[in-house]
């Protein structure tokens, strides 16, 4: 019974979301008439890979699963096809993906946009669920004056993700109108955790100083990884400042660090600062260090380096020949990874190495099989280009 139970639990989960339970939009605003519940659509394209990311680890989660199927009639349509089409103008859906969440009567009650994790995104779906939290009743309640503090901070949560011009005015009114008293509270961690961008800023210079205070509110990950985020932030004002003082006086802090992600953060930053002042003997100390230490298994960071070198170092030989050592380190690493082999084989095509440019472009061309059509496109553009050097 017990081995049924797990079984039956995990076909469960791996079913997701039940989207497309009618045939067509109108018999899908009738269900949602007659069970009294809204609508949600997953408006997507077959060329989006963000749609296709929350398609394998989202929708498919068991939380999320659970609560749109007991609270919403879920529709997944594709935005340049049949209905999608004109529902792409009825709603101006402009990028992917765009979730949807509709009464009976077709007005969208609430709206959010993008990849998410599990959690941001169950937490969009019990706010649109919410009568009294919903993008279109706090749009309401905002456009009739309201303008308390915890209630502008939750339109700004609500609003951020589908209109980030209309989010960024309110959030300026909430990092200028908001008291030491509200900050030093859940309040304040909420706000701070949302509004703050660099160490230096209203908000995230107070957390920097009362760091402590927030404890009662928040986890100590939540608080270090906040930390990391405001003087990273401010280290990379200082890098296209070129104020190399103020940089290497803050990069102690993650060299410094016994925590091995900031120190990897360091070596980023530092490889950074490096390559925009275009010292190469400096770059080529720092990515030589990294790549026998910090850095030596992390293929995704190598990778991410590497195409930041071959970008910003075109024309520099040691510069590109540095992006090629780490390039091919990380596809020793995760030769399976599609951006990895990608990476590689756009700087050896940089570097006129005709011949390790194609196998690592048509392995990445294999592998971007499994991802959207666009990216397939780009991969064989990839391979049609080294093919003609």
């Amino acid at each position: 019974m017990f081995l049924f139970l797990l079984i039956s639990g995990s076909l469960k989960a791996q079913e997701g979301i039940k989207f497309n339970q009618t045939s067509n939009w109108k018999e899908t605003t009738e269900k949602a008439a007659t069970q009294n519940k809204l609508i949600f659509i997953d408006c997507y394209t077959s060329w989006c890979a963000p749609c296709k990311w929350m398609d394998k680890n989202v929708f498919v989660a068991p939380s999320v699963a659970a609560f749109f199927n007991e609270h919403f009639i879920n529709a997944k349509i594709d935005m340049e096809k049949g209905e999608g089409i004109e529902l792409r103008k009825k709603y101006n859906v402009q990028s992917f993906p765009t979730f949807l969440f509709v009464n009976d009567k077709g007005e969208v009650v609430h709206r959010t946009a993008s990849k998410m994790s599990v959690a941001e995104f169950l937490e969009e779906g019990k706010m649109a669920a919410d009568p009294k939290r919903n993008l279109s009743f706090l749009k309401k309640k905002y456009e009739s004056g309201q303008r308390d503090i915890p209630f502008i901070l939750d339109y700004y949560l609500a609003l951020q993700k589908s209109d980030r011009g209309a989010a960024e005015k309110i959030g300026k009114d909430i990092v200028t109108g908001i008291t030491e008293q509200e900050l030093n509270s859940a309040l304040g961690w909420k706000a701070v955790k949302a509004l703050a961008r660099t160490e230096n800023d209203r908000l995230g210079a107070y957390f920097m100083a009362n760091e402590s205070k927030y404890g009662a509110w928040s986890s100590a990950e939540e608080r270090e990884q906040l930390t990391d985020r405001l003087v990273s932030s401010s280290m990379y004002g200082y890098i296209y400042a070129k104020d190399e003082t103020a940089f290497m006086k803050k990069l102690a802090f993650f060299n410094g660090s016994d925590k091995a992600d900031r120190r990897k953060q360091g070596a980023m930053l530092e490889a950074d600062f490096y390559l925009e002042q275009d010292r190469t003997a400096d770059y080529k100390r720092v990515t030589d260090e990294a790549l026998k230490g910090v850095l030596k298994a992390d293929a995704e960071k190598l990778s991410f380096l590497a195409r930041r070198a071959d970008y910003k170092g075109a024309s520099n030989p040691a510069i590109l020949q540095q992006a090629y050592l780490m390039a091919k380190h990380a596809v020793a690493l995760e030769p399976e990874e599609y951006s990895i082999q990608s990476t590689f084989a756009k700087v050896c095509l940089s570097l006129k190495k005709k011949e390790e440019a194609l196998i690592a472009a048509k392995k990445s061309r294999q592998l971007a099989d499994a991802e959207t059509s666009k990216i397939q496109k780009l991969a064989q553009e990839l391979i049609d280009k080294i093919e003609l050097l």
